[in-house]
């Protein structure tokens, strides 16, 4: 649920008093707080202006206030932003380029790269992440953490997403048909797939469609996605579930009510966020981070797969840690589907 409102502070006598009260605002909304037995935490994002050097009047500072708030949430969750003249631009960039997404997947400007995830015991490839990619005609690469907010954000997350899914089990299924049959295929889904009441029936659909052992698809959520409705979720992840695929929580770690999840829905495998996976072996505060979190997988029976994994000491540190799964560029950068399956040939001698 999302919901805004707007707090008048006066008098100030410096721009540095809002920025504290909207650091300290934001401090004290991220704390988590019980409900029912589950923690619950709230993310804001927070836009300033000042009067009068950013408008003589309530409806203009309003507007001011409004175009620094979208701003400081395309950045980064969690923060605040004053309204300074550039912004106008930059608002106007970002809503042509949320137009211009509106007509991407019909443009054909949308594709897919697939990522290996490896068995850390046997070195063998077991599985591949989907990931989108977005070329602009004009502007080349635009980056996932740019206009996958978007088309959140604009719902056109709903025909992306499902293209998504159905390219992805279309790829499986030629790579079953090429002799690959125990390859599984990991694929994100957005907060609003999450809550979309059709989802366990569309994916049944796809994987009756493209022949695919329910096991062999693995959809991943993150926290984030979760709190969106957690009953909702509760409910739609039992179903899927109950459907056979693989429920994995993704960017494990960096929420705040990860335990209780663990507890409340049926994931089968726990991602360890590549922040964490980072200075391996050398930081002492990401080892014992990496290392409590595999512990914890297994005390709940979860698979665990680290991602973000780069060099050989990582990977090295992962298995003797007990981490059963691991992706990175060590094994290979996103790439094409002919990429990946000319890796998949080679894997074995490359090992």
């Amino acid at each position: 649920m999302k919901t805004s409102f707007a707090i008048v502070l006066s008098p100030l006598e410096q721009p540095y008093e809002a920025a504290e009260m909207a650091q300290e605002l934001l401090k004290q909304l991220a704390r988590p707080f019980a409900i029912n037995g589950e923690h619950i935490t709230i993310s804001a994002t927070v836009g300033i202006t000042l009067y009068p050097d950013d408008g003589q009047d309530v409806d203009n500072l309003l507007q001011q206030s409004e175009f620094a708030m979208i701003m400081a949430k395309s950045r980064n969750k969690n923060r605040y932003q004053f309204y300074i003249a550039t912004i106008d631009t930059e608002i106007r960039q970002r809503k042509k380029l949320e137009m211009d997404l509106h007509l991407a997947l019909e443009q054909s400007e949308l594709s897919l790269r697939f990522q290996p995830q490896v068995n850390l015991n046997s070195s063998r490839i077991i599985g591949v992440e989907t990931l989108l990619r977005w070329k602009h005609p004009d502007k080349g690469l635009i980056s996932p953490d740019t206009f996958i907010p978007m088309a959140e954000n604009s719902l056109d997350i709903i025909p992306i997403g499902d293209w998504v899914l159905e390219s992805a089990c279309n790829q499986l299924n030629v790579w079953r048909q090429s002799g690959y049959t125990e390859l599984r295929m990991a694929v994100n889904l957005s907060a609003v797939q999450l809550q979309d009441k059709n989802i366990v029936e569309r994916v049944e659909y796809l994987l009756n469609k493209y022949q695919i052992p329910a096991n062999k698809l693995e959809l991943e959520v993150t926290e984030t996605s979760i709190m969106e409705d957690i009953e909702v979720s509760s409910a739609q992840l039992q179903r899927l579930k109950q459907a056979g695929v693989i429920l994995a929580l993704d960017d494990f770690g960096t929420g705040y009510s990860s335990l209780s999840y663990l507890k409340r829905f049926p994931f089968d495998k726990i991602k360890i966020d590549k922040s964490f996976v980072d200075g391996l072996p050398g930081s002492k505060e990401n080892t014992v981070i990496v290392e409590a979190i595999i512990q914890l997988g297994k005390s709940f029976g979860l698979e665990v797969i680290a991602e973000g994994v780069e060099t050989a000491a990582q990977e090295s540190h992962l298995r003797q840690a007990g981490c059963l799964e691991g992706q990175g560029y060590f094994y290979g950068k996103p790439m094409l589907d002919d990429e990946f399956l000319d890796v998949l040939k080679n894997w074995d001698r490359h090992q």
